[in-house]
């Protein structure tokens, strides 16, 4: 049945779901000057306008933003630490970066790329920050490090800044260390995890197993192995004032409605909330990583066959997140990677980061950079080609986006007041736009259908691919049959004949792979909850106005429309895209 696409309400304003209890988080904070990150005025204007020569695409007009900024991030405080931060210039994020020494997991993706870049143009006062590099030597490593990070796109700003002192500089902070997050002492040799755990104040953890239908034994390993490993290593460093965790806002999983920045205990499920809210004496499972991980090694043990395998551990991981109230194995190993944190923090202080879509950058180091695709992206991108007429989903359910250089403003503005604060607390963020500045998947689509009609796709023999508006579908069988019917009437008209033997045989295998490909974004685009965020309110409020413009993280001053069709196309197109397959 086809859904009507109703006018989209400007705000939404529902009393949060009886599933959640109200978290309160209180601590105390000391004063904090600002520091400057550059000498002076000149170089700072340097800092903001550097790219100005480098985006030079036809296109690239749309990137030039005024000045590339970036604002502050929140934490949560009692009303008395706020009146005494308002009067003593803000959080201190600079002054907090100071000197310190960073382990940081997972450096070479997106995420943690980007952050790398920011600590380093804003923070140049750093001292070390270890990079954790999967390779079977150092100079693999090293050869990582120059090729995914030293000479990324993204960190040509950095290098306008110093010149000829690029290189000196930057191989002076980052240090590739040869290891894997999935093994004790995360694969270091014994005498460099030994100096490590003695020299770094702060650890990173950007590692990650992101595939929304991974098999369930691999994702394990990296969500929430990957967190055991690395808080037996925490253990050991005898300075450390934070370890800060990446996870993600549907690592909530079917929570509905206003969902609080609550943090997850072992035995804790979405399905036994659910279960207990209505029938509180009612029984049901608790949820218990040690038996999640025991029941694929017994599996494991007792199949030979590669091959049925790979099948089997896919169809666990899901049925297993499917019977405890999450999605898919991706939001449910992350939940259990923040059960294993909580379990095993004791005294260390913990940060967990809980970014919703990330897309590309808003301003900084310049706007619409972009590493790979991000969840929306295949949809805008097979749409545009006219693969993708019409989607499985509510066209006014909300999809919750954040560039990534919010996100990492808000991970470096809460680092810096939690590491600060010293507390043994565990605090949690949602780095999220939809309960303060929400749009829908039908919008999306509208600004999309904006930008193509006036630059549209041109395949391989020069013909311009026309998109139609958006049409939204609630039954999967819809689904098929309309891209079915959009394809087949494609090729009649290109061709001007009918359809061969092998054209129907491609136009099925295509239609198979969308229809695969909506249902497993399907629960996202049915999505019934969107993500408070009052800690980065709060810690928004913390921060000086300096930092507000230094370290930009207020989303409601994005305008969607104008984000979508002049930033997040242009960047994926002219950063992901160019000489691709999928281009």
């Amino acid at each position: 049945m086809l859904l009507s696409k109703n006018t989209f309400p400007l705000y939404i304003r529902e009393s949060p779901t009886k599933l959640f209890s109200k978290n309160i988080f209180s601590s105390s904070f000391d004063k904090y000057k600002i520091v400057p990150s550059f000498k002076n005025e000149k170089r700072s204007m340097k800092n903001l306008t550097c790219l100005s020569s480098f985006l030079s695409s036809p296109n690239d007009q749309h990137f030039s933003l005024k000045a590339f900024t970036n604002a502050p991030s929140i934490i949560m405080d009692d009303e008395k630490e706020i009146i005494s931060q308002k009067a003593n210039n803000g959080i201190g994020i600079v002054e907090f970066f100071e000197g310190k020494n960073i382990l940081v997991t997972g450096g070479t993706g997106f995420l943690a790329k980007a952050l790398i870049e920011k600590m380093l143009r804003t923070t140049p006062k750093i001292n070390k920050i270890f990079i954790l590099i999967r390779a079977k030597d150092k100079g693999a490593a090293f050869n990582r490090l120059k090729s995914e990070i030293i000479e990324s796109k993204l960190f040509k700003c950095l290098e306008e800044m110093h010149g000829e002192y690029y290189m000196p500089f930057i191989l002076n902070k980052l240090i590739p260390v040869v290891g894997n997050i999935y093994e004790p002492n995360l694969g270091m040799d014994i005498i460099t995890s030994q100096q490590i755990a003695q020299q770094i104040d702060l650890i990173i953890d950007s590692a990650a197993n992101t595939t929304f239908d991974e098999r369930y034994d691999l994702a394990l390993d990296a969500n929430v192995n990957g967190p055991y490993q690395l808080m037996m290593f925490a253990k050991k460093c005898k300075n450390l004032k934070l370890l800060m965790h990446y996870s993600t806002a549907y690592a909530n999983g079917e929570r509905e409605g206003l969902i609080l920045e609550r943090p997850f205990s072992m035995g804790e499920s979405i399905t036994k909330e659910k279960i207990t809210s209505i029938s509180p004496f009612t029984n049901f499972p608790s949820l218990h990583v040690d038996n999640e991980i025991d029941l694929v090694s017994k599996l494991k043990n007792n199949i030979t066959n590669n091959i049925d395998l790979e099948q089997i551990m896919k169809n666990l991981g899901v049925e297993r997140a499917k019977l405890y109230g999450w999605q898919d194995t991706y939001t449910f190993t992350k939940a259990m990677g923040e059960m294993m944190i909580n379990n095993m923090r004791h005294e260390i202080p913990i940060l967990i980061i809980r970014p919703s879509i990330i897309t590309s950058s808003y301003k900084e180091p310049f706007p619409g950079w972009m590493q790979g695709f991000r969840t929306i992206d295949p949809l805008i991108f097979f749409y545009r080609k006219g693969d993708l007429p019409c989607l499985l989903g509510d066209p006014n359910g909300l999809v919750d986006l954040v560039p990534v250089d919010m996100v990492v403003n808000a991970t470096m503005a809460a680092m810096a007041k939690h590491g600060n604060l010293q507390n043994r607390q565990l605090n949690i963020y949602h780095v999220a736009s939809s309960s303060i500045n929400p749009v829908s998947f039908s919008q999306i689509f509208d600004y999309s259908y904006n930008f193509f009609k006036l630059f549209p796709f041109v395949n391989k023999k020069g013909d311009k691919c026309e998109v139609k508006k958006m049409r939204f579908f609630d039954k999967i069988l819809d689904v098929e049959n309309y891209i079915w019917e959009v394809l087949s009437k494609q090729h009649e008209v290109q061709n001007g004949k009918e359809l061969t033997k092998i054209q129907i045989r491609l136009i099925k295998k295509k239609v198979e792979y969308l229809k695969n490909f909506s249902k497993l974004h399907e629960p996202y685009m049915f999505y019934k909850g969107w993500f408070d965020n009052g800690n980065i309110r709060k810690l928004m409020e913390d921060m000086s106005e300096e930092e507000k413009r230094s370290f930009e993280i207020d989303v409601t001053k994005i305008n969607w429309r104008n984000y979508i069709e002049k930033i997040h196309i242009l960047g994926v197109q002219k950063y992901v895209l160019e000489g691709s397959r999928i281009n």
